[in-house]
Order: structure tokens, then sequence, then C-alpha cells
């Protein structure tokens, strides 16, 4: 938060010449005190503006995990240039089995899914490790097929003519 403080600057010229005083004031040769008020306007610096961050998480990199304990893989072959961090979850994609990091145009797997579950994707620009998420040009998806950990399972992320798997939009997590 920018805090802008305004300053008043004043300037009171006093000047009194006195040439003979008398107990009535000042003689008639005497000149009067004069005062005067200046006030500029305040001075603001100029904030430069910060560079846009463009921070990733390595290729691969499991950034969360809370339960990795079944037999099932997922391999993600990103296609597309932009990163995506890929949620497999059984239920909420707040509270995912894990989440892996692909890297534009690369390919990761993640091993250890247990039961059935579900695949969401993030996609975006600045990955914010502390949030979970990008923090600009974001997307949130979900395939509309379950998965099971009884097979292993690759995904393409690039649309094509002829593939099998459509996804939907979905809110925020």
């Amino acid at each position: 938060m920018f805090k802008r403080s305004v300053f008043v600057v004043a300037v009171i010229a006093v000047s009194a010449v006195v040439g003979g005083c008398s107990e009535s004031g000042l003689s008639s040769g005497g000149t009067s005190s004069a005062s005067s008020v200046a006030v500029s306007a305040p001075v603001v610096p100029e904030v430069p503006s910060l560079p846009l961050l463009n921070r990733r998480a390595g290729n691969g990199e499991v950034v969360q995990q809370a339960g990795l304990v079944g037999a099932g893989t997922l391999t993600i072959d990103n296609g597309n240039s932009s990163d995506v961090a890929v949620v497999v979850a059984n239920g909420n994609p707040a509270a995912p089995q894990a989440t892996i990091y692909v890297q534009g145009n690369s390919q990761a797997t993640l091993s250890g899914i247990d039961g059935s579950y579900y695949v969401y994707l993030k996609t975006g620009t600045d990955w914010d490790q502390a949030t979970l998420s990008f923090t600009r040009d974001r997307q949130f998806q979900k395939f509309d097929d379950v998965f099971d950990a009884g097979s292993d399972w690759e995904i393409t992320l690039k649309p094509s003519i002829g593939g099998n798997a459509s996804t939907s939009d979905v809110p925020a997590f």
C-alpha cells in the first residue's frame, strides 16, 4: 500500500525597521511589519513499476503430496508452451493426493497413485509455491472421466483431432 504524505511549507517573512519608536508605536519614518505564506505542491516520488515475475517449479517436481501409497502411475505429456500443475484427487481438488508440475513442452510421470481419482489442471504464468497456484493468466480444468489406479495412464495436454478425453472448466481451487 502506498502511503501518501502532504507537506506544507510555510514561509513567514517579517521585516521590521524601526527608526525611532515613541510610546505610541512606530514613528512616521518607520516601516510596518509584513508577513506572507507560500504553500507549495507536495512532491510525490515516482514509484518505478516492478517487473512481472515468471517463477516456475522444476519439471516433474511433486509440489504437493498427501498420500501417494498406491501402484498407479500417470504420465503427462505437456505439448503446450504453458506450464501446468496436474492435480490428482480422489474427490476435492483442494485436498489432493498429489500435485505435479509439468513445464511447457515437457513430460513427467507421477507414481504411487491410489484408488479411483480425478485429474485437474491448473495453468497460468508465475508459479507461487507458497499458494500452490499461478498468479496470472490462470485457468482451471478437470478431465471429465474418472481414472483408476489399477492402470497406468498417459495424458497428452494438447488438443488433437481424434483425442478421446474431454475436459471441463471448473472454479478456481
